[in-house]
This record gives C-alpha cells, structure tokens and sequence, in this order.
C-alpha cells in the first residue's frame, strides 16, 4: 500500500525564493507587457483612483489609506503619465503575489513542479490578470491573502507581530480581508491553544493589529481640506464612520439594486474559466488530504467557504473580481492534487522496474504539465492576439455596460482619446462642462496630468434635475455652458449646438456656428441651408480621429423630424464609416431650432491607426427619420 510522504510543512530555501522570484518576474513581464498605458474606463472605480492617488484625495468607501498612499508614492515614479504609474502598482503587486502563492504552496507542503504550475495558472487567470493591467484595488488585496496564509501557515503566527501587523495593514486596505479572520482564528487556536493564557503575547498581537489601523486616520485629516469625487465631506465622526464601513454598500447584500442576475451554477462556471477543467479537478483531488493535516485545511476550507459565499451573495456587475481568493485557495488545493498524483504515479512505475523508469516518469510528468496548462495557455493566446477596436466618445461614454475583464489593455487608448476629444479644443475662455461624475472625472484627470484648460471648470452631476439646475446657475452668470450628453428637457428650453463630442447650451434663439474651412451654401431641404463644412484630423493615440463639422442655418421653421447621415467614402465610393442619428448628439430635433440660428453639428470617426486618410472623402445627408427619404446631401469636391 502506498503511504503520503508528503511533509506537513516545507521550510523555504534558497532554492524556492529563487523559483519564487523567477515567478515573480515572468508574471511582471506579462502584466507589464499588457499595462493599460493611461487612462482606460469612464464609469468605474480605476478612473477615479488614477485621479484619487496622485492628488491624494479621498477614495469612495472604504477609503482605502493604504492603497491611496502608496498610489501617490508610485505616481511620484519617472515613467509613463500618472494613470499608467497607478496602474503599474496593480501589476508590481499582482505579480509579487504569484511569487507568494508559490511559497504558500510549499509551506503548504506541495513538491516545486505542483507549486509552480499552479502559480502559472493563477498568474493567466483572466480576472486576475485584468486587474493587474489597470489601476484597481483588488491585486494588492490578493498580495495580502497570499501573504496572511503564508504566514498563518509558518505556525509562528502567535509567537511574533508579523501576522498580525498585515492582517491589520489588509484591513487598512480592503474590508472582505476580514473573511480570512474565522480561518486564521480556528488554525491559531487549534495550533496554539496556550496563546490564551500568555496576555503579554495577546497584547503583542492586539498591538500589531491595530497599528496599521491608524492608517484610517489619513480620512478625517484629508478630509479636513478636500473631499472625495462625489463630494461626500468626511470631518466628523458620523461621517467617518459612515465611510469606512461603507454603509450604502451593503444594499448589494440585502438586495439587488443593479437588476443582476446569475445562475446557480456560475461560481462553478467562473472558477472553470478561471484554471480549465484540470486544475478544477486537480482541487478537488488536493482536498482529500484533509485527514493527513487537518488543522491546515480546515483553515483553506473556511477562508474559501468565507470568500465563496461573500461572493455569491454580493450582487455586483463586477462580481467576478470576489472570488478571487476563492480562484487563490483552489489553486493551492490543485498543487497539493498534482503533488499527490505525480507520487502515485512514480510509485506505479517503480512498481513496473522498467529499465527506463525515469524517462517514463519525466514524459508523464510533463504530460501531465501540458494537461495542466493546456487552457491557460491557450486562453493566453486568444488574449494576447486580440486588439482593442477604436471607438469614438459616442461608444466611450455608453453606460450601462458590463465590466470588461479584459486582461490586455496595452492598446486602450479610446477614453484617453475621447477625454482629448473633448477638453483640447477651441473652447471659450472660463467655459463650464457639465456631465455625468465618471465624464467630469476623466476631464479632471486631463487637466491634472496634461495641464489641459485649467480655467475651464468643471462639474459632476449624475441626476438629470440637478445637471438642469447646475446649467441655468452657469448661463444666469454669464459663462459658456457645455454638457456631456443628451438631457431630457434641454432641447425646450435652449437652442444647442455640438463642439467636437459637447454639446454647447445657448439662451434659446442664440446659436451661432465659427466660420468652417468651407462655406458652400447649399439648401438642405426647406428651411435649412448648408452654411459651412469642415473635414479635420484630430490629435490620438494609436487610431486615426476625424471630425467633420457642418453648420446649418435656418430660415424657416422645420416641421418634420430630420436625421444626419455622416459618411467617409473610400477612393471606390465604398462607404468606410458611417454615423447616423439626430442632431447635436440626439440632443436637438430638428423640430425644436429656431429661426434664424445657425446649428453647428459635429461628428467624430475613430479609425485604426493604420488607415490611409488620404484616399477618405466625406458626404452629408439628411433624411427624413419618418421614412428614409433625402432631402438634401453635400459632397465637397475632389
């Protein structure tokens, strides 16, 4: 009968951190390779911290002190722009955290070759690569499990502040740390029963813990002369309390106020997709040595059950990124279900004596490797050949969208071009943009990181009634007022006109339109006249932008609904790229322009980076929304 020679527990060598920085290394050279290069997301949490950090601002709840200070200490880094040294601080902390799953592996009693393929396969898990690869919270609170089981595991965890002072520094980082407290508090008492009656060790411990805890203490103080995006002041103590255990948040566990629904089955779907059907099975092997160290496992069962259950009932979009150390406790079970069957099968082929036993034994094993890493690699390689498409701020700015967990962002430079698209044109000196709190955020970024049109001020509002509210105040003071997007209301009130993805606000009657490169004159149905049309390329990043201007006089009231049909027509009149809609961004029928005013309509295409632009022309037409038909259309001449 074969017995378990696997130990215990395995101290670490030179041999293993040298395994463990290798790890370590190849795993910063994929996420760096990968690295979203600036800002990448509007309506999200990354946006926010790539303005939160290097401004040390104030984080929404929980507040994160310990991540916001050491973004600000990455921004201070020589390379790349503000957003990209933020987002290099998720991919330092992921990769170093796949150097500690392997040393957790092998603490946890795993042979190198498990330990070390299953770091591979928590390195390529889509969910925690894509948040190695933009600014998030969510790899440095993996670094710390990692790191908590590590520790827990040295069975020293009673004996020195080590332990302790990082479950506080976690906790200073991300609240779901304390789902790793019923594992490590069963495994410590377990182990260690006496700790109870040696007060000057608990005292050490208690001190440890609450140490880092102070970091919280950066809110109040900060919070004293800045607040936080959303302008929630933190400067007494309801509401620092209100903050840091992020009370609004817990309606995502008592109900679903995004509308989210998911199966039964998709945490078993998730981890599938997360490691491939081996590693899964492999897991399951692994947990069948529970007899052989029970107080062990039974602290990987609780600190997976903990963060499994969290995860299932925490009814988020994003919900994919808490089970991560789920996915983490998995993996560490597959090591130990590899481990196990590589000994089987070295004792089967001892028992055959074939003469080239070793060989056979190599070829299975890697084999077996192969099995292993077969879906991760392959998932690999689907991600890295694929390409971010350009988009111009119409797609940029949709909300409503899923998460993208999408690992390769070296190519995403759509929100950065829209955010240029918008603030670095000609607008009026002390002009005011109005817009949703993910919009304003972006512009807020550009004008931090690029110095991009300070005296322009800006203004989040993410009610319709209070975006009303902010652009009467603005036109009553006499300022030049812009919004971010249609508005319900707008339209009755005012006379509007576009500038590039804006949409200007004048007092009703007033629109009027700069003089364009070309003023062709040309009637566009009745009542309406092509007054100007402009073709230009605009400043981007890895895409080519077009904008094409026209300006529409009118001189007689228009009765019918007219939409815009703005065209790129390549050297054979094929038609390259097309964008239809009402006016001004769907914000002005043309049932609702005035007599007299000249209606400047704008029109952005973002283009691959490779297109020839020489061989483009442009073509105008409006139709009639109620059945097609032409009413007018211009193509400038060759």
């Amino acid at each position: 009968m074969h017995t378990d020679h696997t130990p215990a527990s395995r101290p670490a060598t030179r041999r293993d951190g040298w395994w463990a920085l290798g790890l370590t290394a190849a795993a910063l050279a994929l996420y760096l390779a990968t690295l979203a290069p600036s800002v990448t997301t509007v309506f999200d949490d990354s946006l926010e911290f790539q303005v939160v950090l290097p401004s040390l601002g104030i984080a929404h709840p929980t507040g994160y002190p310990l991540y916001t200070l050491l973004g600000w200490l990455a921004s201070r880094l020589p390379v790349g722009d503000l957003a990209y040294r933020v987002n290099l601080l998720s991919a330092l902390a992921g990769a170093a955290a796949v150097g500690l799953f392997f040393l957790t592996a092998r603490r946890l009693g795993s042979d190198r070759l498990p330990a070390g393929l299953m770091a591979i396969v928590f390195a390529l898990s889509a969910t925690w690569w894509s948040q190695a690869t933009i600014a998030e919270v969510y790899t440095l609170h993996g670094l710390a499990v990692a790191l908590i089981l590590y520790l827990t595991l040295s069975d020293r965890g009673t004996h020195t502040p080590w332990l302790a002072l990082v479950f506080g520094l976690a906790l200073a980082h991300h609240r779901t740390t304390l789902l790793l407290a019923p594992g490590v508090a069963v495994y410590l008492l377990w182990t260690d029963p006496g700790v109870l009656r040696r007060p000057r060790d608990l005292a050490m411990l208690a001190l440890a813990f609450l140490l880092p805890l102070t970091l919280y203490l950066y809110l109040p103080l900060r919070g004293q002369s800045v607040t936080s995006l959303d302008g929630v002041v933190i400067d007494s103590w309801p509401s620092f309390r209100r903050h840091v255990l992020a009370s609004d948040y817990s309606a995502f566990l008592s109900a679903n106020p995004l509308g989210v629904q998911r199966p039964a089955s998709y945490p078993l779907r998730l981890l599938l997709s997360q490691m491939g059907l081996a590693s899964l099975l492999l897991g399951g092997l692994g947990w069948l040595r529970w007899p052989q160290q029970p107080q062990r496992w039974t602290l990987l069962a609780l600190v997976f059950a903990a963060n499994l259950l969290f995860a299932i009932g925490y009814q988020t979009a994003d919900a994919d990124v808490f089970y991560l150390p789920a996915t983490m406790v998995w993996l560490l079970a597959a090591s130990a279900g590899l481990g196990w069957l590589l000994q089987r099968l070295a004792a089967w082929l001892e028992g055959l004596d074939l003469p080239s036993g070793r060989a056979w034994q190599a070829a299975l094993t890697a084999l077996l490797a192969a099995v292993v890493l077969l879906q991760p690699l392959l998932t690999t390689q689907r991600i890295l050949a694929g390409a971010q498409r350009p988009q111009s701020c119409a797609e940029v700015l949709a909300v409503g969208e899923k998460p993208a967990f999408t690992p390769k962002r070296n190519d995403a430079w759509n929100a950065l071009n829209c955010g240029l698209a918008m603030l670095n044109q000609d607008l009026p000196e002390q002009a005011t943009i109005i817009g949703l709190q993910g919009e304003i955020t972006l512009l807020r970024y550009l004008q931090m990181d690029r110095g991009l049109r300070p005296d322009v001020r800006l203004m989040d509002a993410d009610q319709e009634a209070e975006r009303l509210a902010a652009i009467e105040a603005e036109l009553a003071a006499g300022r030049p007022v812009f919004v971010t997007r249609e508005l319900p209301g707008l339209a009755e009130r005012y006379s509007l006109s576009a500038a590039g993805p804006l949409v200007r606000v004048w007092p009703a009657g007033a629109a009027s339109a700069p003089p364009l490169a070309q003023a062709p004159d040309v009637a566009m149905g009745d009542g309406l006249r092509l007054t100007g049309f402009e073709l230009s390329e605009l400043p981007a990043v890895g895409a080519r932008w077009l904008r094409l201007n026209a300006a529409l006089r009118v001189d007689q009231p228009v009765t019918e609904e007219l939409k815009v049909s703005a065209r790129l027509l390549g050297p054979d009149g094929a038609v390259v790229a097309a964008i239809d809609g009402t006016p001004v961004h769907w914000a002005y029928p043309t049932s609702a322009w005035r007599v007299g005013e000249t209606v400047l309509d704008s029109y952005d295409f973002a283009l691959p980076a490779e297109t020839d632009l020489a061989g483009l022309s442009p073509l105008l037409i409006l139709y009639r929304a109620s059945d097609g038909s032409e009413v007018g259309r211009y193509q400038p001449s060759p």
